[in-house]
């Protein structure tokens, strides 16, 4: 049975395949639509605003020319003559009014006191006969202007003039009307067609250089970090692309270029970790694996047994110290560890690491000084923060020269935190080597670093994150490194 979702799905399929999938072609469709959206906007407003002014203006000079007329065509000397010698003789006259009527081409009406339209002058029959909603009743001495609409549905513009009593009995109506019959918003539009079209077009083909330009651009840039990535993931880490282009693009490219040394470094890392630890695996093997041989075969004299014995032990604890460190940093970065959250009194564990090392110290004729400042107990787990600073005052002990200072303290980072500081006198760390110096596979090139694995300061990390907390450093060649731990207080 065929379910109606799964016949669904291709109509879905069809519709995302009309989409624009590239820049370029989203880019090419935006400015159409822009473009289209722009002269639609454009055209709509014109004949609306347009359509709109020639109606005011229209309604303006209508207004300016039924002001004065009526005074002048009905003046003294024109009282005999008919009202169609009158328009006549008025608009032959080359005043500015009769200008004005000549150009726009109004009728004239001879109106009855119910509006009805009895005389039509210069227009024609047009008005002839149709009763005008005009109450000519408001109608004084003065002049009334105003707008309706006809049973044609034509909009009218128009002002009445009251005749005179005398000039109403010898014309045969009571009022007269310059009538203004709005022209169709249409045939503005009509009008605007073409040059719309033309500026449509112009703008079509400004749009698609632009888009062309903008895009090219925009994805040059993708294009050229495409490429490279694709040449980083067959091998190729030395791939940098060039900073150029949009700001996004050259945020773009330094993000990747930064990426790839990063990778480039993790690999070179990686790399030397394998190498140092095969080697460090190596030389305790062959150390256990030659000396057991020899007491195998009974080559080592009787008295010369307890010191092989004592360097097979010693050389098994190497190489289970080396397992025990890859397996912690393994565990830890799985979130196997389990980290257990206790107050802790700090100058107890300052003391207690102090006391482990102080032998060591004084093998290496170095000054170890413990100073438990009075704190507020941190919130910890005392095993972690043992393995943690033990690791660090090894380091510090291992990078001090004989007559150097080592010392361990605390004090109040602030009002919720602690600060344990070791602190040493030793070489320093180079100040390029300190942004990679708690990466995992990192192994420092400064003295007395050799042999390592660079699991060390990668394990103390992360077990002061798994407790809330932060170590940083801070180091300056040939005058010494302070590591600090800060732990959140109870």
């Amino acid at each position: 049975m065929i379910s109606l979702g799964k016949l669904s799905r291709p109509s879905a399929l069809n519709a995302s395949a009309f989409q624009p999938r590239t820049i370029r072609s989203r880019i090419y469709v935006t400015m159409v639509a822009i473009v289209a959206l722009t002269l639609i906007v454009v055209g709509l407003g014109s004949f609306l605003l347009l359509g709109g002014y020639q109606d005011r203006v229209d309604q303006s000079r209508l207004r300016e020319l039924a002001t004065a007329w009526g005074p002048e065509l009905f003046s003294e000397a024109g009282e005999t003559q008919t009202l169609d010698e009158l328009l006549k003789t008025w608009l032959s006259a080359g005043t500015r009014k009769g200008s004005l009527a000549s150009e726009l081409d109004v009728p004239v009406l001879g109106l009855e006191a119910d509006g009805e339209v009895v005389r039509a002058l210069d227009n024609g029959d047009r008005f002839l006969g149709e009763t005008l909603p005009i109450d000519l009743g408001a109608v004084s001495n003065g002049v009334v202007e105003g707008e309706l609409t006809t049973e044609d549905g034509e909009r009218i513009a128009y002002v009445v003039t009251k005749l005179r009593p005398e000039i109403q009995q010898r014309q045969g109506y009571c009022c007269i009307a310059v009538a203004l019959v709005y022209g169709s918003r249409w045939t503005v539009l009509g009008d605007l067609a073409p040059q719309l079209f033309l500026a449509g077009v112009v703008a079509l083909v400004v749009a698609s250089l632009v888009g062309f330009l903008v895009s090219r651009s925009i994805y040059r840039p993708i294009q050229r970090v495409a490429a490279a990535s694709r040449r980083v993931t067959q091998g190729q880490l030395q791939q940098r692309v060039d900073i150029g282009g949009s700001q996004e693009a050259q945020e773009l490219a330094r993000s990747f270029n930064q990426m790839t040394d990063e990778v480039e470094r993790q690999q070179i890392a990686l790399r030397d970790f394998l190498a140092n630890v095969s080697h460090d695996l190596q030389t305790p093997l062959t150390s256990i694996n030659g000396f057991s041989q020899a007491l195998m075969d009974d080559v080592v004299q009787a008295d010369e047994q307890r010191n092989t014995y004592r360097i097979i032990e010693d050389e098994s604890r190497r190489l289970l110290r080396l397992v025990e460190g890859l397996l912690d940093l393994s565990r830890i970065e799985a979130g196997q560890v389990q980290v257990e959250a206790a107050p802790v009194e700090v100058a107890s564990l300052l003391d207690h690491v102090g006391d482990l090392f102080a032998l060591r110290a004084q093998e290496l004729d170095v000054k170890l000084a413990v100073s438990p400042t009075e704190v507020a107990e941190v919130l910890g787990d005392w095993d972690r923060l043992d393995q943690v600073l033990g690791n660090l005052l090894d380091n510090a002990l291992r990078h001090t020269p004989p007559g150097g200072d080592v010392q361990l303290s605390a004090r109040s980072e602030s009002p919720n935190s602690v600060s344990i500081a070791v602190a040493d006198t030793g070489v320093g760390i180079p100040e390029e080597a300190i942004p990679y110096l708690f990466d995992r596979y990192y192994k420092s090139d400064r003295p007395g670093a050799q042999g390592g694995t660079g699991l060390g300061l990668a394990i103390a990390r992360e077990l002061v994150r798994a407790q809330g907390g932060e170590i940083r450093v801070s180091s300056e060649q040939g005058v010494g490194t302070t590591f600090h731990v800060v732990l959140p207080t109870v």
